[in-house]
């Protein structure tokens, strides 16, 4: 298997497979639950616009309950990784929901990693976690996160800290002393940000709050940048990588195809981006199906791709060329 690819933006729990979420129901007495998220067949995942998919993921996470079943959601998407060429993973976990259900998510972080040690061992792909808060909750919730994340550290595979969740009802200034900490743990900070573009001017502020206040490394979508020439100047003067999801945003409402993704805007003012898949399985998507998206629609080339994953691996919350050589 030829592993070259490098993602940085992808949710475990949207990672699910429709197998695995009838195994799950199942074991927690909810057989009628897949009915809710499924096609008739079972076989892959089904929702309607933005708001159906919140209503998807709420169904999903709430029969994901143990240690093991998250050791067994990491090891499926490490399968996942393989297949798809993935050599190095920075994988969202939602530790504000964790805490909501009153869940620990110390003993989760640690059949995490036990999983991503599986997953090297046996196949050489790295999985590395950022967890991350909700922002339309109260702030508290994101710093008992943020304080478990600390815990976990990068002994647990932990290399950054995000931000998710509803923009309009939750601003990044909020969180701005949280990710200040972060900082100063030394670990990335990633927030999703311009998601939304129905927010109109205020998803371009939700992008400013993130680097401004929040200090961001990476913005996770970064939808509305494409049509503010001086927030592109802002991301570019601070090599601030955007983690492109292109199908998320379609299936969501975002845009209204892959072809009319804005993808120029951020080519053209030279920022630091790259492809990824946000939910695979909920997506029905892979990083290789994203590349011939780009090459059928953009008319990306092999070049274009090699840039693309160059500058994702130089924008890592862990230093991919150090791990390469300690591991030869």
């Amino acid at each position: 298997m030829n592993l070259h690819r490098v993602e940085l933006h992808t949710h475990l729990e949207g990672s699910v497979t429709p197998g695995r979420l009838i195994l799950l129901a199942e074991k927690y007495g909810q057989p009628s639950l897949p009915a809710s998220c499924l096609n008739e067949a079972g076989t892959r995942f089904e929702f309607s616009g933005f708001s159906g998919f919140l209503q998807l993921y709420k169904f999903a996470t709430s029969v994901m309950r143990s240690p093991s079943d998250f050791h067994n959601l990491a090891m499926d998407l490490g399968d996942q990784l393989v297949a798809d060429g993935v050599k190095y993973a920075e994988i969202s976990v939602s530790y504000g929901v964790l805490l909501w259900r009153d869940m620990d998510p110390l003993p989760i972080q640690i059949a995490l990693h036990e999983a991503a040690t599986e997953v090297y061992e046996e196949h050489g792909v790295r999985m590395c976690w950022i967890p991350d808060g909700v922002r339309h909750w109260e702030v508290k919730n994101a710093w008992l996160a943020w304080e478990k994340a600390a815990l976990a550290g990068r002994d647990l595979g932990v290399v950054g800290f995000g931000l998710g969740g509803d923009e309009a009802k939750g601003p990044a200034s909020k969180f701005a002393k949280l990710f200040a900490e972060v900082k100063a743990e030394g670990l990335g900070v990633s927030i999703h940000a311009g998601e939304v573009l129905s927010m109109g001017a205020g998803a371009q502020d939700s992008i400013r709050q993130a680097i401004e206040e929040c200090g961001a490394d990476r913005i996770g979508h970064g939808l509305a940048a494409a049509t503010d020439p001086l927030l592109l100047a802002t991301l570019v003067a601070r090599d601030i990588f955007v983690e492109l999801c292109p199908s998320s945003n379609v299936l969501t409402g975002g845009i209204t195809s892959f072809a009319d993704f804005p993808i120029g805007a951020f080519l053209e003012a030279g920022i630091p981006c790259g492809l990824n898949t946000d939910d695979r399985t909920m997506f029905e998507t892979t990083l290789a199906s994203e590349e011939e998206k780009a090459a059928e629609e953009w008319s990306f080339s092999a070049t274009d791709m090699a840039t693309m994953q160059r500058s994702a691996a130089e924008h890592a919350f862990t230093d991919l060329e150090e791990r390469e050589n300690d591991a030869t």
